[in-house]
């Protein structure tokens, strides 16, 4: 997902520091640089443990919901006002992405699906496929310029 933004925003000039701020990902790993660059935008910051380490997980999955928070960040966290209601039945307006999620919708980035019963999903909690992120960085660069 770094890689992939690093490269949506036109592989900005980026020094990063010698020594990595997180305990799982060193200078000699592969996406250093585009992982502290994203890092260094406040779009993901990792993870701080219980005994104040940080940690990236550069190898875990990444879930739609945290997909979508980091879209919104990306786009320089653009004025927008959720809805009182949630347009997807798996998606409370109390989840902690909910504002992420929603603007992304609005803006058409991803509608996620529809169901047989005619609601929506966004399906939060799913790893997000290469092929949708693919897709849903086409749509994002459509409308605006990474910060």
């Amino acid at each position: 997902m770094a890689a992939f933004m690093h490269r949506l925003a036109g592989k900005p000039d980026f020094w990063p520091p010698p020594v990595s701020p997180f305990a799982d990902l060193a200078p000699s790993d592969m996406f250093f640089k585009e992982i502290i660059w994203l890092t260094a935008r406040n779009v993901s910051t990792g993870w701080v443990g219980g005994n104040g380490t940080r940690t990236f997980g550069p190898s875990r999955p990444v879930n739609r919901d945290a997909m979508a928070a980091f879209m919104y960040r990306l786009a320089g966290r653009p004025a927008f006002t959720a809805p009182a209601a949630s347009p997807f039945t798996d998606v409370s307006t109390d989840n902690v992405y909910y504002h992420e999620i929603t603007w992304l919708a609005a803006q058409g980035i991803s509608t996620g699906w529809k169901e047989a019963d005619g609601t929506k999903t966004f399906r939060p909690y799913q790893a997000v496929n290469r092929d949708a992120m693919a897709a849903f960085m086409y749509r994002f660069a459509s409308k605006f310029t990474p910060v």
